[in-house]
């Protein structure tokens, strides 16, 4: 990927999106692009049967096992963790999604069309309070793997 495109991508990160009637701006806080090792460094890649590859030109990571990232968050309002996948492929994938050691979700996905889904879970402020950073851990189930994750992102109404 060159300079522009990565550029292009960081700065689409950053640009706030609003939810519901009052306005208030949500923001991505923090995010991991799967296609950076540096980005992946930098926030505390950790895990055990990790495997990467590409799927439609992008870069992807999963495990028979587990891993992780630590995201930076803002301590005062409710976070959202956005999740970018590749579609499954071959004999699916069955995962859960953990923040900070707590279940937040469970997935099983079996092979689709070749379009990236994403998935959000929301968790409430009384378990991010106080908080800077939370660990988003992906967990495969015994005999699976994790779906192939493009992107991971924290997002938050940030409270000035």
């Amino acid at each position: 990927m060159d300079r522009v495109s990565s550029f292009i991508i960081l700065a689409s990160l950053c640009v706030p999106w609003t939810v519901g009637a009052s306005g208030q701006g949500v923001r991505v806080v923090d995010a991991v692009n799967v296609t950076s090792a540096r980005e992946e460094v930098a926030h505390g890649l950790d895990g055990e049967g990790m495997t990467v590859g590409e799927a439609a030109g992008r870069k992807w990571r999963s495990a028979t096992g587990w891993f992780s990232y630590a995201l930076r968050i803002y301590e005062d309002t409710a976070l959202t963790v956005g999740c970018t996948f590749a579609d499954a492929d071959g004999d699916g994938e069955a995962f859960d999604v953990l923040v900070d050691g707590r279940e937040v979700a469970t997935r099983v996905r079996t092979p689709r069309g070749s379009a990236p889904k994403e998935d959000r879970f929301t968790l409430p402020l009384a378990e991010t309070a106080g908080k800077t950073q939370v660990t988003v851990t992906f967990r495969a189930h015994v005999g699976s793997r994790t779906a192939r994750l493009l992107q991971v992102r924290g997002m938050q109404e940030h409270l000035e």
